[in-house]
């Protein structure tokens, strides 16, 4: 009797293993691909991109660097993103993003891009 009871539990466990699929998170993404240099006040746009292994769809998060961030809308996996945003204040900003799908897994944080911005009055 212990015999088949171990035997029923271990076909149980494969049994559960196969139906319920394990999802991952997103690949980190890759830095913001966009220009390095832009004025106070000017809308910039970055492109973004990454997939997820199950192929689920996914949103971005963009840390801007100025404590405002925002979420894009959903995204098939692999699909690129163009997300923009404009700064009001004059420095240099370090841009990264994160990944989420669509069961809430996400991506570790992506390297920062660094943009500049400057003043529109140049002396």
């Amino acid at each position: 009797m212990k015999r088949t009871i171990a035997v029923l539990s271990v076909s149980a466990l494969i049994l559960i293993g196969v139906a319920c699929k394990m999802n991952r998170a997103p690949a980190t993404p890759g830095a913001p691909v966009g220009p390095g240099v832009g004025m106070a006040g000017e809308s910039l746009n970055f492109l973004v991109a990454t997939t997820d292994p199950d192929s689920d769809s996914m949103r971005y998060r963009v840390d801007w660097g100025d404590a405002l961030g925002d979420w894009s809308r959903f995204f098939a996996s692999a699909e690129s993103c163009t997300v923009a945003h404009s700064w009001s204040v004059t420095d240099t900003y370090a841009i990264k993003v994160l990944a989420e799908d669509a069961h809430n897994r996400q991506s570790e944080w992506s390297a920062g891009h660094v943009v500049s911005i400057e003043s529109i009055c140049r002396r």
